[in-house]
């Protein structure tokens, strides 16, 4: 790999900005995987950067909660309990339905839509990669949000970003995929189309409890398998 000094002079971000990066794809794309530490050394000799770069790189990583401390000075990817992808689905949820209500009741509603509608056109495509799918599913949430106008919801979601891909990509491609696809996510633009707002709030918490319930209950039940040891 080439080190992140020898980064494209097009590459506007700062150094710290770039290694932040690469860490946090490394956890998304599971290379480094939840419960796992992150083994400093390796890391900063792989980007090319000193143990200090990367230190500063780390700490947004854990703002966001993708890492934390062990508590032996050491940082490892944050593993969520079942109770707290509950609370986690619990609050992207309600940020995602307060966005499809303002949604109905903004005068652009059929401007939005249709370009809702156009945001999805790449999830029609049968044989999209799991990370592609992610991504173009991910992108139409946010817009989403973006598209209410309130740019304190908006960040508040952003807020939530790391958790909910380490949730998906734990959960994978066989209890993820279906939920990702375009027929799923055009019965959310459908209900906000349709001007009801307690139509298009439900869309979105069904589509959100149905993922949530089928891979908290299989996460359920490997924790208590575990505890029964």
């Amino acid at each position: 790999m080439v080190p992140m000094s020898m980064a494209s002079a097009f590459d506007k971000r700062t150094l710290r900005e770039r290694c932040t990066q690469h860490v946090r794809d490394q956890i998304i794309s599971g290379a480094i995987k939840p419960g796992e530490h992150l083994k400093e050394i390796h890391l900063s000799e792989e980007m090319g950067v000193s143990r200090g770069t990367l230190r500063e790189a780390l700490r947004p990583l854990e703002l966001e909660g993708l890492i934390v401390d062990d508590g032996k000075r050491h940082m490892r990817v944050r593993q969520l309990t079942s109770q707290e992808i509950l609370d986690v689905f619990e609050v992207r949820s309600t940020l995602e339905a307060l966005a499809a209500r303002k949604i109905v009741t903004n005068g652009r509603r059929e401007e939005i839509t249709d370009e809702l509608r156009r945001d999805l056109e790449a999830l029609k495509d049968p044989n999209l990669e799991f990370a592609r799918q992610l991504e173009l599913d991910l992108k139409f949430h946010e817009r989403l949000c973006e598209l209410a106008g309130n740019p304190q919801l908006l960040a508040a979601w952003r807020n939530l970003i790391g958790q909910i891909e380490m949730m998906i990509i734990a959960a994978g491609p066989t209890k993820a995929s279906g939920r990702m696809r375009f027929d799923e996510h055009i019965q959310i633009v459908e209900a906000i189309e349709s001007g009801d707002e307690d139509e298009a709030a439900a869309a979105l918490r069904d589509h959100m409890n149905d993922f949530c319930s089928r891979y908290v209950g299989d996460l359920v039940e490997s924790e208590l398998q575990a505890a029964a040891g």
